[in-house]
C-alpha cells in the first residue's frame, strides 16, 4: 500500500467524523498555545532583563570600585597610577576612569539633584545625544550633557511636591543653578613642609588647558556665584539650598538620546569632561576643604590628587574577562564583571522558562489523552474495516501507519492553529498587559517573544505528541483477528 494511499485514507477517516476531530484538534490547539505562550513570557522577560543589563555594561567590561570611606587603604584607592597599571595588563584594550559628584540644582521653579560623572573625552563621544553636542574641555563653567530621565527627579520648590506629569523643563534653555556647600576640614598641627603643600594641581591654576582649537571654551562664559537673600530663602521653604550654600551657574550642552520612557545606562545621570570637573572641584573646594565623594587620609585630610570613584576596564574578548578580573582582584581591588552576573541571571530565567513550560505542558497532556481516546474509539468503530483490510492483504505496518498518520494529522493541525492563537495572545500581552504592568519595572513593553525556533519546535512537538497518543490504539488495531473483525457487528 502506497504512502499516498495511506495518507489519503487517514484524511478521509478524519473528515467523516468532523465534529469529533474538531473537538480533539481544539484540545491540541489549547495545549500548544499554553506551552508556547508560557515559554514566550519566560523568553520575553529574560530577553528584556538581559537587554537592560547589557546596556548597563557589555560582556567585556570590568568595573573596579574605590573604597572611598576606608582611608587606611590609601594604596588601593583609584588614581592616575591605577589607570596606568590597568592599562598595562594583558588583554586590556582601554581604561575609563570616572569621578562622581552630586549637587542640588535649581531649574526655574523646580529643584532636583544632578548626579554628575566626569569622564574622558573618548568616553563622552560614546554617549548618544538626542539634541545638542558633547561638552568641551571648559575650566570656566561646568558644561553637562543630561540624561533623558533626569527630569523625573525634579520637584516644585514652593510646594515640595513632584508633579503628576514630568515637569515642563528644557534644560537647554532654562538657567541652571547648582548649590555648593563648603565644609572645612578640622585643622591639625602640621610640619612646615606640610603647611607649604598645595592641595590642587598647578596644571589647573596657571597654565592653559590642553585642548584642540575646536574645544576652546567661550571666553564670555565665566562662573557666577549668587548669594541667597533672606527674602528668597523664605520663598524656598522646600528647597535643599541652605543660606550659606554657594550658588554657581551650570550649562547644559546636550540631552542624552531617548524619551522619558526609554532607559539606558546613561538615562539618570549627567556627564561632563573629566578635566573640566577636576578644575571645577578644585576651584570651589580649595585648600583644606572636604570635596563631596572624595576620600580622606587617616588624619581626615583630603589627598593631594583627586581620586576616581570607579574605573571601567575593557577587555579585548569576553573569554579573557575572567583572567583579567582575577588579576585585578588579586591586586586587592574590589571589582566585578557584568559577564558573571549576566550568566547567573540567564540561568535563573532559564529555570523560570522551564517552570512556565511545565505549566503549559499540563494542557498538552490533557490534549494527548483526548487524542488517545479519539483514536481508541476509532479502532472500535472501524473493527470490520480493519478486518477487511487485513483480508485484502494489507500488512500490519500499513494499518499501524494509517492510524498513526491520523493521530499525527490531529497533532499537526492543532499545532499550526495553536501557533496562530499564540501569536494573537502574545500581541495582546505586549500591547495591553505589558504597558500597564511592566511600566514601573523599566523592562520595556515586550514581555512575550515567540522566536522562530519555538514555532518549529511547537509544531513538531504537537505532531509527535499526536503520534505517541495514537500509538497504542494503532497497536490494538494491528492485533485484531481478521475473521473476528469481519464477523463484528
Amino acid at each position: 500500500m502506497k504512502i499516498a494511499d495511506i495518507l489519503g485514507m487517514s484524511l478521509t477517516n478524519l473528515w467523516r467524523r468532523k465534529m469529533r476531530t474538531l473537538l480533539t484538534v481544539l484540545g491540541v490547539i489549547i495545549g500548544t498555545a499554553s506551552i508556547v505562550v508560557m515559554l514566550s513570557l519566560g523568553i520575553g522577560l529574560r530577553q528584556s532583563v538581559m537587554d537592560q543589563a547589557s546596556q548597563a555594561g557589555g560582556l567585556t567590561e570590568i568595573m573596579v570600585y574605590s573604597d572611598m570611606d576606608d582611608g587606611s587603604q590609601e594604596e588601593k584607592l583609584l588614581g592616575d597610577d591605577t589607570v596606568e597599571l590597568f592599562s598595562g595588563l594583558e588583554h586590556v584594550e582601554s581604561v575609563y576612569p570616572f569621578i562622581m559628584y552630586s549637587l542640588p540644582v535649581q531649574a526655574g521653579k523646580y529643584e532636583g539633584t544632578f548626579e554628575v560623572y566626569g569622564v574622558t573625552r573618548e568616553y563622552l563621544k560614546k554617549i548618544p545625544l538626542e539634541t545638542g553636542k558633547h561638552p568641551k574641555t571648559d575650566k570656566a563653567t561646568l558644561s553637562l550633557i543630561i540624561g533623558n530621565q533626569v527630569r523625573g527627579d525634579f520637584w516644585e520648590v514652593k510646594s515640595g511636591d513632584y508633579p503628576d506629569e514630568l515637569p515642563d523643563l528644557d534644560f537647554m534653555t532654562v538657567p541652571l543653578i547648582g548649590g555648593i556647600e563648603i565644609e572645612e576640614i578640622a585643622q591639625e598641627e602640621t610640619s612646615e613642609e606640610e603647611e607649604g603643600e598645595e592641595y590642587f594641581d598647578s596644571d589647573f591654576s596657571e597654565s592653559e588647558p590642553d585642548f584642540d582649537s575646536d574645544d576652546e571654551p567661550d571666553a564670555e562664559e565665566q562662573p557666577v556665584t549668587e548669594e541667597v537673600t533672606e527674602e528668597s530663602w523664605e520663598e524656598m521653604s522646600f528647597s535643599s539650598f541652605t543660606e550659606d550654600m554657594q550658588r554657581v551657574r551650570l550649562k547644559a550642552t546636550g540631552i542624552i538620546e531617548g524619551t522619558e520612557d526609554d532607559y539606558s545606562e546613561y538615562s539618570y545621570y549627567c556627564y561632563t569632561d573629566l578635566d573640566s570637573l577636576k578644575a571645577f572641584l578644585k576651584r570651589y573646594y580649595p585648600g583644606n576643604v572636604t570635596i563631596p565623594g572624595q576620600p580622606t587620609d587617616r588624619s581626615g585630610k583630603r589627598f593631594r590628587d583627586l581620586k576616581y570613584t570607579s574605573i571601567t576596564v575593557n577587555v579585548d574578548n569576553s573569554s579573557n574577562v575572567e583572567d583579567v578580573l582575577s588579576t585585578i582582584q588579586q591586586m586587592g581591588y574590589r571589582a566585578d564583571a557584568n559577564k558573571e552576573w549576566l550568566e547567573e541571571l540567564e540561568k535563573e530565567y532559564l529555570i523560570i522558562e522551564a517552570v512556565l513550560g511545565g505549566i503549559g505542558a499540563v494542557a498538552m497532556l490533557v490534549a494527548a489523552i483526548s487524542i488517545a481516546n479519539t483514536m481508541t474509539m476509532s479502532t472500535y468503530e472501524r473493527t470490520k474495516e480493519i478486518g477487511v483490510m487485513k483480508v485484502l492483504g494489507c500488512t500490519l505496518g500499513n494499518i499501524r501507519t494509517m492510524f498513526l498518520a491520523e493521530a499525527a494529522f490531529i497533532g499537526f493541525l492543532g499545532g499550526v492553529a495553536g501557533i496562530g492563537l499564540s501569536f494573537i495572545l502574545s500581541q495582546v500581552a505586549n500591547e495591553v498587559i505589558a504597558p500597564a504592568v511592566m511600566a514601573d519595572f523599566d523592562l520595556g513593553a515586550r514581555i512575550s517573544v515567540i522566536p522562530f525556533w519555538l514555532v518549529l519546535a511547537a509544531i513538531a512537538f504537537s505532531t509527535l505528541i499526536g503520534m505517541l497518543a495514537g500509538f497504542f490504539p494503532a497497536q490494538r488495531a494491528t492485533r485484531l483477528s481478521p475473521l473476528a473483525a469481519i464477523r463484528n457487528d
